[in-house]
């Protein structure tokens, strides 16, 4: 029987869900069942037997509709295979460096203890002012976050084909 797996994700400007996206095409490329929705959009997951979630970091948070997500399936996420990413450190560097070793906010620690989940990732994201409002290009400008497409591709699809592989592997 095929494995069914959601890959759940929160991303304000899209960015992240271009990940969802690239995670979700190399696991369906290595025969699992994959639907790529926003976490807003899970009305049950029953279906599935694994799920990735992703959310975009801002200012070292979550979106609140990802943290909305694990805390109200915390229970059902405990009985599955889960991983998750985070995408949103900018500029050169280990991402996990430049983060100061942060992959979730501290908040979470409770859910995470309940969930368990198999990897904790963290991607470099995009940053672009165009997409953004008054406000917000304001406090890039301040604290000089570094602005582009950061994004390594490659990381991404080899932390996929790792997932592909856990789940195609029998127990």
């Amino acid at each position: 029987m095929q494995k069914k797996v959601l890959v759940a994700y929160a991303s304000k400007y899209g960015a992240t869900e271009e990940i969802a996206e690239r995670i979700g095409l190399i696991l369906s490329q290595s025969g699992l069942l994959v639907d790529v929705l926003p976490v807003y959009d899970t009305a049950s997951l029953e279906p599935y037997q694994a799920i990735v979630m992703g959310c975009a970091v801002y200012f070292g948070q979550w979106r609140r509709p990802a943290i909305k997500f694990l805390k109200n399936n915390k229970r059902e996420l405990a009985d599955k295979d889960v991983w998750l990413f985070s995408s949103g450190p900018t500029g050169k560097g280990n991402p996990v460096e430049i983060m100061k070793g942060w992959k979730y906010p501290p908040t979470l620690q409770l859910v995470m203890s309940t969930i368990k989940p198999h990897d904790i990732a963290l991607f470099h994201g995009q940053l672009s002012l165009d997409k953004m409002n008054v406000f917000e290009r304001f406090i890039i400008s301040k604290i000089k976050a570094p602005v582009g497409d950061f994004r390594e591709w490659d990381v991404i699809e080899e932390w996929a084909k790792n997932i592909a592989q856990q789940l195609n592997t029998p127990h």
